[in-house]
């Protein structure tokens, strides 16, 4: 009764079109069209699209140190950064030390966040600035 499920938003992974393994790490900014999968460190900035088909997936050996940006986020390493997301989606091993700007958001359990959680409207037009437009 007070606790009703509701469907569970799915984030499909088959069509990833970038793949940053363990072994890579990567010193300054990262830019992807579609999406993508980093397992390896990324020290700087990460920008995927805002548009729909935009997908990150931040695998359980991850770490980024910069602001990460993406339509859609699943955590399960570390970011040292703010994100930005219209889906953020922190998995039990995800780590986030940050500022977290979403419209749609699903935490589970054990998962952890040093920062703000700032709720976006989902008809606000672009969640994910550039931040090389001022």
């Amino acid at each position: 009764m007070f606790f009703n499920k509701k469907p569970r938003q799915t984030v499909k992974s088959d069509t990833l079109s970038t793949l940053i393994d363990a072994s890579v790490r990567i010193t300054g900014e990262v830019h992807f069209d579609k999406s993508a999968r980093i397992d390896g460190t990324v020290l700087g900035h990460v920008k995927g699209s805002n548009e729909k088909n935009g997908l990150l997936i931040i695998g359980p050996e991850a770490r980024i140190e910069g602001d990460v940006r993406c339509h859609s986020i699943v955590v399960l390493g570390h970011i040292e950064g703010n994100v930005f997301a219209h889906y953020v989606e922190i998995r039990s091993s995800g780590r986030i030390s940050g500022n977290v700007h979403y419209a749609t958001m699903e935490i589970h359990q054990g998962s952890e966040i040093n920062g703000n959680l700032l709720r976006q409207s989902l008809d606000q037009s672009d969640i994910t600035p550039d931040p090389s437009v001022t």
